[in-house]
């Protein structure tokens, strides 16, 4: 792009903060999120006053500043004027570093999307979420699941050599032993269970590394609900499903996040000791996939739902409580989040992950 054109593109983004900005900047300045204005060649033309508090910067000297003033250069393109991977499209919700002083990091979520002016992007608009206090309270939180971790393989090695030995001359004395069994059942049951804690044990110590691949989302909850068939009919569950329309792609692990669906659902379904409906559903929004699994039963307490991630917190009478921390970290690892809704009507847990974005 030569000097006459950058100069034009500039002058039409002047032309649309004046008529569309600047009239109203002192309404903008208090009710807004943290925001500043780029052209073309990344140079900060406009910024509201509550950008100015989080940068800690009077707005006239924000102004003399590029986009390579601000973040740190790995977070920029080659040309360091506009963010990595995508030049002037839309950039949903990543997290950034601003830089401004030796020292003084700013943790930021940015979310930018381009300004058209006459059907010609001329600029855009960078909006800022200061996320300082989240980052750390994730550090914190990954270090109590290392630490929470490190606990969990040592539990596990301990418990299962003595285990596998148990259960061998268990069989042993079933294959000799001529009377009634159903004490050797229950044992073996058990059994079967001690071993299944220490398989999501070793899960949450040493997560499974994720084999990423291409996934037809709509076809991977189908296997998922005919897995659990057997489990609904036995219940007297129904399941609606309102996904026909969920035609999307996304990447991800397969196995892990049928582990996931199939910890929700079966969730939903044991919420509903007397039977009842669960529904199903799928839509693409907004980039993203969104799959919410809604059941009837009695909800959880707010207490509940605070402690719910919490490692071997359950209110099941034969709970890990693994499952939901398992599921989660699944989800994290995918670029996801899940919301979870609760009250006395029932639940809704709603899983969000990233659609895989085709061109035509």
């Amino acid at each position: 792009m030569d000097n006459d054109e950058m100069k034009r593109l500039n002058f039409l983004l002047e032309i649309y903060v004046d008529v569309n900005v600047d009239k109203d900047f002192s309404v903008l300045s208090k009710k807004t999120d943290p925001f500043f204005i780029v052209n073309i060649s990344g140079q900060l033309i406009y910024v509201n006053e509550v950008c100015e508090e989080l940068l800690q910067c009077s707005r006239n000297d924000l102004v003399k500043m590029k986009l390579s003033n601000l973040f740190i250069p790995s977070m920029l393109n080659d040309t360091q004027t506009f963010f990595i991977d995508k030049q002037r499209e839309q950039l949903l919700n990543f997290d950034s570093k601003i830089s401004m002083r030796p020292g003084n990091i700013i943790d930021v979520n940015v979310t930018t999307f381009p300004i058209l002016f006459n059907n010609e992007v001329v600029g855009s608009y960078v909006v800022l979420k200061d996320i300082t206090l989240i980052k750390r309270e994730r550090q914190l939180l990954s270090e109590k699941q290392a630490a929470a971790g490190q606990l969990a393989a040592g539990i596990a090695h301990e418990i299962r050599n003595p285990i596998t030995a148990i259960k061998g001359f268990l069989q042993l004395l079933m294959g000799e032993y001529k009377g009634e069994t159903t004490y050797f059942e229950i044992v073996e049951s058990e059994i079967n269970r001690v071993e299944m804690i220490l398989k999501e044990l070793m899960v949450l110590a040493k997560p499974t590394k994720i084999k990423y691949q291409e996934l037809d989302l709509r076809l991977l909850l189908d296997k998922v609900l005919t897995l659990m068939e057997s489990q609904t009919l036995l219940n007297d569950i129904e399941v609606i499903k309102n996904f026909h329309a969920l035609e999307v792609m996304i990447v991800g692990d397969e196995n892990q996040l049928k582990q996931v669906f199939i910890n929700y659902i079966k969730n939903a379904i044991e919420a509903m000791p007397n039977g009842g409906k669960v529904i199903i559903e799928g839509i693409c929004l907004n980039e993203s996939a969104h799959i919410r699994i809604i059941d009837q039963g009695s909800g959880m307490p707010l207490e509940t739902l605070k402690r719910i991630n919490e490692p071997f917190f359950t209110t099941k009478e034969h709970g890990t409580g693994l499952g939901m921390l398992v599921s989660n970290e699944i989800i994290e690892e995918h670029r996801g989040k899940i919301n979870i809704i609760s009250n006395t009507e029932g639940t809704c847990i709603e899983v969000i992950l990233p659609a895989l974005l085709t061109t035509t």
